[in-house]
Parts: C-alpha cells; structure tokens; sequence
C-alpha cells in the first residue's frame, strides 16, 4: 500500500541501536518513548490543560517542521551521492572505503530518522487539527500533545546530532 509508513518506522527503531552491538539500546528507548509519555501521563496527572489556540499553534509548528524535514532530506541525500576520488595507495584506498561505509551508515539512519520524524510530524498535525477543529482542549488532548512535543524534541536533537556527525566528517581534512 502506497501510505504504509510501517517499514519507515522499524527502520527509525531500528537506529536506537549501540554502535558496538548492534542490539537494541534499552536506554534510547526509554529517553525516547517512555520519558515522552512520562511526561503526558504528569500532564494528565496534574489536568493540565492546553487552550483551544494552542492548538492552531501546533499545526503552524508541525506544519512549518515536515516542510524543513523534506528540504534537509534532499540537502543530506546530495551528500550521499557525492563522489570520491579514489587515491592510487592501497592502504589510502581501504582507509577511505572504511570512511566512504561509514558515511553511508550514517546517512541511511539519519534518513531513516528524519523520515520518520516526518510521519511522526504528520500524525502530530492531524491530531491537532482533531483538537483545533472539534475544539477539544481537555487534560487528556494535552497529555497527548505533550507526548507529541517531548518526542519531537529529543528525535530533533538525535537528528541534530547525527547532522553535525555527518557534516563535521565532510569538513575534516582527510
């Protein structure tokens, strides 16, 4: 089906990896999922509420993000697409596939992420429309968008980071 997004989100869960094993890391999980809801479960706790503009307010900010997100996909996808000049040394030769593998790692989990950053924009979206259109502000909409909010921030800073990652290796002297 053409709007399954379900591979874009096992590739994003997938990422949530230690480099060394490869296995699944329970800490990500938890900073990424569990805190988030943590965080709306508190909201909801406490009944607090977000007003009905709050939410016109989320669908400019997720709106505004999923059209960033797709403008650095391309940015990164240049990257990917860049080619290497092959040194005439054959230890130069395997230290720079070693790199090149690397690189490429890194730029198909910071795909798969900011993918998934955009779906997980779009769901925000639509939910707040939900809340906006059906002028739903109650403690339980807000939980929601909390959840909404706290993910979003800590998916960003990972992208931030594996960003900076990626470009600092492209500003290196090799």
């Amino acid at each position: 089906m053409k709007i399954n997004v379900y591979s874009i989100i096992i590739a994003h869960i997938q990422t949530l990896c230690n480099f060394d094993t490869k296995k699944t890391s329970v800490c990500d999980i938890i900073v990424f999922y569990v805190f988030p809801l943590i965080c709306g479960f508190v909201s909801l706790y406490f009944n607090i509420s977000f007003d009905i503009d709050s939410y016109g307010l989320s669908i400019t900010f997720f709106g505004i993000f999923i059209a960033l997100l797709l403008n650095i996909q391309v940015a990164i996808f240049s990257i990917f697409q860049r080619k290497w000049e092959q040194p005439s040394d054959d230890q130069l030769k395997k230290l720079q596939l070693r790199k090149i593998n690397e690189r490429k790692q890194l730029l198909s989990e910071l795909n798969s992420n900011i993918s998934y950053l955009i779906v997980f924009s779009i769901f925000s979206l639509i939910i707040s429309m939900i809340f906006y259109l059906f002028k739903i502000h109650c403690a339980f909409a807000t939980s929601i968008s909390i959840f909404n909010y706290v993910h979003f921030g800590l998916t960003i800073l990972m992208i931030v980071k594996r960003s900076h990652a990626l470009f600092q290796k492209e500003y290196d002297i090799e």
